[in-house]
């Protein structure tokens, strides 16, 4: 990468919010301390902490957090946007207290964020190396949603429902679409970020998939059982219902309408224990064909764009546990939303 263009002076404010994670605030601390930073970019690291019972705030003092702002038992969204209020940078950045920067992070994120023009940047996160297999192949679901690149700005992005890869774990941002969108949607319990973003879309402004960003998470669900729990945590009827509402559907509605469908394959699956039962196996067997091809076809599609076809089994398992988990929230399971981590 070129690093002699000229930066014009900003701030960049990172915000990360943090519930008992004393054991990873030393490791981001120190990714972010490692940073290349372009001249006259400055950064201003705040930790928004939401009731910590551990040594977060204790290791955020040591380590040098510019601010530590105490919110016990703030909602997430809340949480994000006491950040924003606290901060003075005209750049705002998300990133999870689990999460690490490469070193070359903030240069990517500079090239595009000094367009005057306002941005949303992000890409999905990476497992930790080595990856379990539950690691692997869900990161090529994220990062082959959207297969068409283009250069802007010297940067390869994905600016095609570019909204589609972009979550608080890993964002770049103008604050003045921060104060356009009116910040997170306190109401929601979960799913605020993939709301912000789709909102953005929906009002015109550029969210952009850059794959220069990349950022370890090293709190990536590492079995099938934390995963499935991730996604019931993930999952909000709300957010489908804003989908609905502002597009029909016709945007942004890939999860809502494969959930949708999922839980009418669920439906056809009993139809055909049922069939079964009664000796009718051809019958049980066209009842299950739905189901089956509902997670198999995406699974053959995202392992085609991998070029990786020894994914097909693994992904066809996450979509089904995915379908699952989102099929028993939008039927009203599970609403009291805790963290998966627990």
């Amino acid at each position: 990468m070129r690093n002699a263009e000229p930066f014009m002076a900003h701030t960049l404010s990172i915000i990360v919010v943090a519930l008992n994670e004393g054991r990873n605030i030393a490791r981001l601390i120190r990714g972010l301390e490692a940073l290349q930073k372009p001249p006259g970019v400055a950064l201003e690291i705040i930790l928004v902490d939401g009731g910590s019972s551990d040594e977060t705030i204790r290791v955020a003092e040591r380590d040098g957090f510019t601010r530590i702002i105490e919110t016990a038992g703030a909602s997430i969204p809340a949480c994000r946007n006491r950040g924003v209020r606290e901060s003075t940078g005209e750049w705002l950045a998300f990133l999870d207290a689990d999460c690490e920067p490469a070193d070359d992070w903030l240069l990517h994120a500079a090239r595009l964020m000094q367009s005057p023009g306002p941005r949303i940047l992000g890409w999905p996160v990476e497992p930790p190396d080595p990856p379990t297999w539950v690691q692997a192949a869900w990161h090529a679901h994220w990062t082959h949603k959207n297969y068409r690149r283009e250069t802007m700005d010297g940067e390869e992005v994905a600016s095609s429902q570019g909204f589609r890869l972009v979550t608080t774990r890993n964002m770049v941002l103008h604050r003045t679409v921060f104060e356009d969108l009116g910040g997170f949607d306190e109401e929601l319990p979960t799913g605020e970020d993939t709301d912000f973003v789709f909102r953005a879309h929906v009002k015109g402004i550029p969210v952009l998939g850059a794959p220069a960003l990349r950022v370890v998470h090293h709190g990536e669900p590492r079995t099938l059982g934390p995963f499935f729990r991730q996604q019931l945590w993930h999952a909000n009827r709300t957010s489908y219902g804003r989908i609905l509402r502002k597009t029909g559907a016709r945007v942004g509605g890939n999860a809502l309408l494969f959930t949708a469908a999922f839980s009418a394959g669920l439906v056809l699956l009993a139809a055909a224990a049922g069939a079964l039962a009664a000796g009718r196996a051809s019958l049980a067997a066209a009842c299950v064909l739905p189901l089956a091809a509902l997670v198999l076809l995406p699974a053959v599609l995202m392992a085609s764009r991998a070029r990786r076809w020894d994914l097909v089994p693994r992904l066809a398992v996450l979509y089904a546990a995915y379908g699952l988990a989102r099929s028993l929230d939008l039927a009203g399971f599970f609403r009291a939303k805790r963290s998966w981590k627990k």
